[in-house]
C-alpha cells in the first residue's frame, strides 16, 4: 500500500491502454464480433424509424375511425417487435462475451508485465512506486473493458441513431422563415438545428460544472483501495494484533483512512449533483423545446396528430442521441480517471531497474563480488565491500549488528536492491533464497513443498522423504490437503518446509536470511546435518545470515560487517 503524489490531469495518452487488445494476433475474433454487434445495431435504428413510420399511419388511421387498417397494420408491427427483440438480445449477449474476452486478454498482459522483471517488487520496495497495484489489476481492467466497451458500442448506435432520424426530422419539419430589420432568412430543417444547438449547450454547460468529478473519482477510488488494503494487511497480521491488544490501534488507523474517503467523497457527491442536476433540468424542459419549434406549424394548422406523433418519436431520437454525452458523464468520468490509473500502472511497470549494480552469469560455482558499494535509498552509504570470493562448496557465515547491510547484501546479490554500484559475478539461474519468512501460497502442501516448481515435480515418495528428514512426518499424510497453510504451520514448521524445498531442488548455491530462527538447536542442528548429507559439499556453496552462535560450526568461513565496512575472519584450525 502506497501513497503517491497528486495525479498528473488526464490527457489523451491515457486513452492508448485500450488499444492492444484490438491490435494483438488474436483481434479478429474480437472485431468480427465488434462488426456483428454494430451491424445488430444499425438493424435495431431502422426498427426505430420503421416503428416512427408506422405510428404516423396507425394513429392517422386511428383518428380517422380507419379500423380496418388499423388491424392491418397490427401483424407486421409484431413481425418487427420479434425483430428489435431478436437483435437487442443477441447484441447483449456477443457484448458480455466481447467484454470478458477482453478482461482476460488484458489480464494476462498485465499480470505478464506485472511479474516481469522483478517490477512487483521495484513497485514496493524500488523507485517503480506505484499505489496498489492489485486493484488496478483486479477492478480497473475489469471497469475498463466493461464501461470502454458499452460507452463504445451506445455511441456507435447514438451516432447511427442521429443519423437516422436526423433526416426524419430534417424531412417533416420543413423549413422556417424568418424576417429582421427588411432581411428574410429561410431556415430549412429548422427543428433538426434546434434540436442541436439545445443538446450540445446543455452539454457544454454540463462539462463545464463536472469536469472536476474526473479528479475526485480518481481519489475516490486510490482512497478505497487504499482502505482494503489495510484491511488485508490487518487480516494477514491478526494474531500479532491479537497478542498486542492493537484493536483500538487499528481501529483508529482504520478510521483514518474512512475519514478521507468520507471527505473525497464529499466532492464526488458535490460535482455529481452538479453534473445531474443540468442534465435533468435538460430533460425536464426538453418538452418545451419542441413545442416552442412547432409553433409555427400550431400557427398555420399544419400539424396532424400522426405526424405530430413522428416529429415528436424523432425528437427523442435525436435528442437522446445527442445526450449520448450528458447520459454518460457520470460514467464517463470514472472511465477517464480508471482509463488514467492503468496508463500510470503501465509506465511504471515498464520502467527498467535504475542501478549500476552490474550482474554477471557464469556458469561456474561459487560467488565474485568486486568494487560493491550499497547505499540507503535516500543516497547514504551503507557498505562498501571491494572484493569477495567465494569457492564453490564453501560455506560463509555473514554476522553484523542490525542495520548493517546484511540482508541489503542478500538483495544486490538476488538483483532486487538498485541502490549503489559495483559487480556481483554468480551462476543466478542455480541460486536459491532463503528469507526468514517463508512464503506458503495457498494451496495443496504438495504445491506448497515445490514452489515455485509444479506440484508433479516430484513423486510421494520423494515428498514424504523430505519431510522426514525435515521432522515433519506428520504432513506426509496431508500431502493433497489444500488449505491456507501460513495460518494452520508455525514460524518453525515454515522454516522446515523452506529447507524441505531445498532438499528437493538441490541448488548449487544457498542463501539464507535467519532462515532458522525459529527452529531449536535441535532442529537446526538435523537441517545442518541434511543439507551436508543430501548435497555435495564440494559443489554447493552456503552463504547465511545469522545471529545465532550455533551456526558458527556449521559455517567455516565468516564474513563481518560493521562501519559499512566488511571484515573476513578467518576459518578456524
Amino acid at each position: 500500500m502506497r501513497h503517491t503524489d497528486p495525479p498528473a490531469r488526464h490527457s489523451l495518452s491515457d486513452w492508448t491502454v485500450v488499444l492492444p487488445y484490438w491490435r494483438s494476433h488474436e483481434k479478429w475474433a474480437p472485431l468480427a464480433m465488434l462488426a456483428t454487434i454494430v451491424g445488430l445495431s444499425f438493424i435495431y435504428v431502422r426498427t426505430a424509424v420503421w416503428f416512427g413510420r408506422w405510428n404516423q399511419q396507425f394513429f392517422d388511421a386511428m383518428f380517422a375511425y380507419r379500423v380496418e387498417t388499423c388491424l392491418w397494420l397490427l401483424p407486421p408491427y409484431i413481425a418487427v417487435c420479434v425483430l428489435s427483440s431478436g437483435c437487442y438480445v443477441l447484441q447483449t449477449y456477443l457484448t458480455q462475451v466481447l467484454s470478458m474476452r477482453w478482461r482476460l486478454w488484458n489480464t494476462r498482459v498485465y499480470l505478464r508485465r506485472y511479474l516481469s522483471d522483478t517490477a512487483y517488487y521495484r513497485m514496493e520496495h524500488g523507485t517503480a512506486t506505484g499505489d496498489n497495484p492489485d486493484q488496478r489489476i483486479a477492478d480497473d481492467l475489469s471497469q475498463m473493458t466493461v464501461l470502454s466497451l458499452r460507452m463504445a458500442l451506445d455511441g456507435i448506435q447514438a451516432v447511427t441513431t442521429l443519423l437516422s432520424f436526423s433526416v426524419v426530422l430534417w424531412e417533416i419539419g420543413g423549413s422556417i422563415d424568418l424576417s429582421w430589420s427588411g432581411h428574410h432568412l429561410r431556415v430549412s430543417g429548422y427543428l433538426l438545428l434546434g434540436t442541436i444547438l439545445a443538446t450540445l449547450g446543455a452539454s457544454i454547460l454540463m462539462e463545464k460544472m463536472g469536469s472536476p468529478l474526473i479528479e475526485a473519482d480518481y481519489r475516490q477510488q486510490h482512497f478505497d483501495a487504499d482502505l482494503r488494503a489495510a484491511l488485508v494487511d490487518m487480516r494477514r497480521n491478526s494474531e500479532q494484533i491479537a497478542f498486542s491488544r492493537g484493536e483500538d490501534a487499528e481501529n483508529l488507523r482504520l478510521s483514518h483512512y474512512l475519514h478521507t474517503i468520507a471527505h473525497n467523497w464529499r466532492s464526488v457527491v458535490t460535482y455529481t449533483w452538479r453534473a445531474n442536476f443540468v442534465g435533468d433540468l435538460f430533460n425536464g424542459t426538453a418538452s418545451i423545446i419542441l413545442w416552442v419549434l412547432l409553433l409555427p406549424k400550431l400557427v398555420a394548422h399544419a400539424l396532424t396528430f400522426g405526424e405530430y406523433s413522428r416529429i415528436n418519436a424523432a425528437f427523442m431520437q435525436v435528442r437522446r442521441s445527442l445526450q449520448w454525452f450528458m447520459n454518460n458523464y457520470t460514467d464517463l468520468a470514472t472511465l477517464r480517471s480508471v482509463m488514467q490509473r492503468l496508463h500510470e500502472f503501465e509506465r511504471t511497470v515498464s520502467l527498467p531497474p535504475r542501478t549500476r549494480i552490474t550482474h554477471i552469469d557464469t556458469p561456474a560455482p561459487g560467488l565474485d563480488i568486486r568494487d560493491l558499494v550499497l547505499h540507503h535509498p535516500d543516497g547514504r552509504r551503507l557498505l562498501h565491500i571491494p572484493a569477495l570470493h567465494v569457492d564453490g562448496g564453501e560455506r560463509w557465515l555473514v554476522r553484523g549488528a542490525s542495520g548493517t547491510g546484511k540482508s541489503t547484501l542478500l538483495r544486490a546479490i538476488a538483483g532486487l536492491w538498485e541502490h549503489g554500484h559495483g559487480t556481483i559475478t554468480l551462476d543466478r539461474g542455480n541460486c536459491m533464497f532463503l528469507p526468514q519468512r517463508t512464503y506458503l501460497p495457498h494451496g495443496s502442501l504438495r504445491a506448497v513443498l515445490s514452489y515455485p516448481h509444479a506440484a508433479c515435480s516430484h513423486d510421494d515418495a520423494r515428498y514424504e522423504a523430505v519431510l522426514h528428514t525435515v521432522n515433519l512426518d506428520a504432513c506426509a499424510a496431508r500431502l493433497d490437503e489444500e488449505a491456507q497453510w501460513d495460518t494452520i504451520l508455525s514460524p518453525g514448521e515454515a522454516q522446515r518446509i523452506a529447507m524441505a524445498r531445498v532438499l528437493l531442488q538441490r541448488p548449487g548455491m544457498l542463501f539464507m536470511d535467519e532462515a532458522t530462527s525459529a527452529l531449536d538447536d535441535e532442529n537446526t542442528r538435523r537441517i545442518h546435518a541434511a543439507l551436508l548429507a543430501a548435497l555435495p559439499h564440494m559443489t554447493m556453496t552456503i552463504i547465511s545470515i545469522s545471529h545465532h552462535e550455533r551456526d558458527r560450526a556449521f559455517h567455516p568461513h565468516e564474513l563481518r560487517l560493521a562501519d559499512g565496512r566488511a571484515l573476513f575472519l578467518p576459518p578456524p584450525p
